[in-house]
Parts: C-alpha cells; structure tokens; sequence
C-alpha cells in the first residue's frame, strides 16, 4: 500500500511538474515575410527579436519565451489566414508578431477575435483594422492619417500651394490620397493635379510630364516601401523634374532606410514624413543604433524593425506586470492599451479605447552624413493620433 502510494505521489508530482512547466511557457508567433522579394520584412523583425531577445533575456514575469516562427511570403491572405490557423490551433501560441500588410492583419483577425490571442500589427497602416476588427489588437506600426496629413500644413507653410498628388492605386494609397487632400483644403493649398498608379508593373515615366505641365510646386507621393518607391524616385532623377524647382515629398515609405541605398543619390533632398529614423537624436535611440550594428553588422533600420521591438517591449513589460500564474490574454490587453512608454523612435502612447498608436511624427529631408544617405528630422509633430 505504502508502494502505492508513493507511486501516485510522485506521479502527481511529475504532472504537476508539466503543468507548471507549461504555465510557464509563453509561446509567441513571429508571422512575417521571410522569403521573396519582400524578405527583408522578415530579416528586420528576425533582427529586431534577436536585439531585444539579448539584451533583456528570453523570460518576462517568470516565464520562458518560446517562438514559433512562420513565413507570410508577402501580401498574400490565403497563406496568412492558414498559418494563423495552424499556430492558433496547432502550436497554441498565446499571443502574435504579425501578420504583416494589410490584406494578410484583415484575413487573421476574425481567427485571433474568437480564439482571443493578442496580436501586434508592425506592418499594416490602413485605418479601421484596428480594434473593429478585433478587440486583441494593437498598432505599433503607423497608421496611414499620421503620415499624410501633416506634410500638407508644412507644404502651404513653405509656400508649396499647389501640389501634385500621386498615389499607389491601392487601399492604403486611396486612404492617404483622402486625407492628404482633406489637409490641403483645411491648410488653404490647391491641387494641382493627381493620379493612381497602379501597383503592377508601373511605367513611372508617363506620369512625369502630367506633373511638368500641372506646374505645381510640390508633388506629394505615396508608395508601398520596396521597389514602386525606388522607381518613382528613380524617375523623378531621370526625368529632370527637381530641375523645375518643383519639391519632390512624400510618406517616409520612399525613403526608408532599408531601400534608400537602392535609389541613391536621386532620394537628396527629399521630404517625407516618418515615424523613426537611426538620426533622431535621444540617448535611447543612439543606444540602440548602437546595438543594432554591434548584432547585425551593416543591415540598416527600417520602421518594421522598431514595430517589431516595440512589440516585444510590451509584451514583456505586460508579462511582468502579470506576473506568475497562467497567461490570461484580457489582462495582457488591458496592460498594453493605454500604456505609455519611451521608444528609440520617441514617446508612443496606445490608445486605450481600441489600441491604436498615438507618436510624434518628423518631417525628415533626405542628406548625405558622413558620406552616408540619411534622414534628418527638421521638425516634429508631438502626439499624432490615426485619424
């Protein structure tokens, strides 16, 4: 009997020994582009994992990160809304990195609603994804309002009146176009012309003469980060265009630091409105530029990589705050929106009501510094909210 009996007790012993082994495991999905010719995505978040990761361990609130890693192959919602499937179901992940675009953060959401698995959206900027879709989001990427309003002020208060606009013709370039133009109206500017360029195999040098003989004094360009950007700043140099006075500006996606060296010295004296860039001048943020390349050599810093950070940021700021015990993704929810903290990018809110980003915003100018192609912030708007 006494057998027995201490047989069941050490193997009660050993279950709970699993249970607690298992309360203590937070497993987060990393769901990015890792592969095609929107890798690079992927490349900045696995950076950006692996710098937060060294320098403040791989457990928060005495449990152990464990990360479940999965490749969106780009915008594609078909093989998004799969992968959420599988890591929800299969792997049991307790909360999310991604997915990245717009159609693959839409096609995940109704699956991380009703499994109740918070998500942080690094790579989808078109507004109403947020919080009506799902109540376990949050943005730590920008949304599309923060960087087109702004630069219309600033244009009108330069005297750049009349502005030609040019947008990618897909959702996230109509949202822009909408609030860009509603800005210039407010700021008493005129509109030159506009046009929707189409994302698929674009010929940019058609669209070069319309803005020559819109004679405006501005051209303000929205375009998805990668290759349209790179054309269209391309052709802009080809063209002649910043011979005619005309100033060349737009979202900070044309100059990204991940692609500015593909257009080189065509992207001089660009203006753009950003979230981040490696010259913004704080203590924290010269740390982290440190860091980064000590980790990752010469691979620059794009707005993906300090989405991803920042995520990791709250979720071991909200783990801690949580504490032992199981992992309870209402609590972690309730932590993350409304938090306040300091970003290598500057201070970012999370909107309390539906877990939107609230940050500064930059005006940068693209310079050489030290032989190098970057983006110097020449002013700033504190606190700009997604609408």
């Amino acid at each position: 009997m006494r057998i027995v009996c201490s047989a069941l007790a050490a193997t009660a012993l050993t279950l709970a020994g699993f249970a607690a082994q298992a309360q203590e495991t937070v497993k987060i999905g990393i769901l990015q582009s890792f592969s095609g010719i929107t890798s690079l995505g992927g490349q900045q978040a696995d950076g950006a994992v692996k710098l937060f990761m060294k320098k403040y361990g791989d457990t928060a609130g005495g449990k152990k990160i464990e990360l479940i890693r999965r490749d969106t192959t780009g915008p594609n919602p078909e093989v998004a809304k799969r992968l959420v499937q599988e890591v929800v179901t299969r792997e049991r992940v307790n909360l999310l990195i991604g997915p990245d675009y717009t159609p693959n953060t839409l096609a995940a959401a109704p699956i991380l609603m009703e499994a109740k698995v918070p998500s942080f959206v690094t790579g989808a900027a078109t507004t109403g994804i947020i919080g009506e879709k799902s109540k376990y989001s949050t943005r730590t990427f920008f949304a599309v309002p923060q960087l087109c309003r702004p630069l219309a002020a600033y244009a009108v208060k330069n005297g750049w009146k009349r502005v030609y606009v040019a947008v990618a013709d897909f959702a996230p370039g109509h949202d822009c176009e909408k609030y860009f133009l509603d800005a210039l109206k407010e700021a008493n500017g005129e509109l030159a012309g506009n046009v929707r360029i189409p994302v698929s195999n674009p010929e940019f040098s058609g669209y070069m003469q319309r803005i020559r003989d819109a004679k405006a004094d501005a051209v303000f360009i929205f375009m998805p980060i990668g290759e349209l950007s790179i054309g269209i700043l391309r052709a802009i140099n080809d063209s002649g265009l910043k011979s005619t006075g005309i100033k060349i500006m737009g979202t900070g996606d044309i100059t990204d630091e991940t692609y500015i060296d593909a257009v080189g010295d065509a992207a001089i004296g660009t203006i753009t409105t950003g979230i981040y860039s490696t010259q913004h001048n704080s203590p924290l943020n010269k740390e982290f530029v440190k860091e980064w390349a000590e980790l990752n050599g010469k691979q620059r810093i794009g707005w993906g990589a300090l989405a991803v950070y920042d995520s990791m940021r709250l979720t071991y700021d909200a783990l801690n705050a949580q504490g032992s015990g199981k992992f309870d993704p209402d609590k972690f929810i309730s932590f993350v929106h409304g938090r306040t903290f300091e970003s290598p990018r500057g201070p970012v809110t999370i909107d309390k009501s539906n877990g939107d980003i609230i940050q500064n915003i930059y005006i940068r100018r693209v310079d050489k510094v030290d032989g190098v192609l970057q983006n110097v912030e020449i002013e700033s708007f504190s606190n700009v909210g997604f609408k």
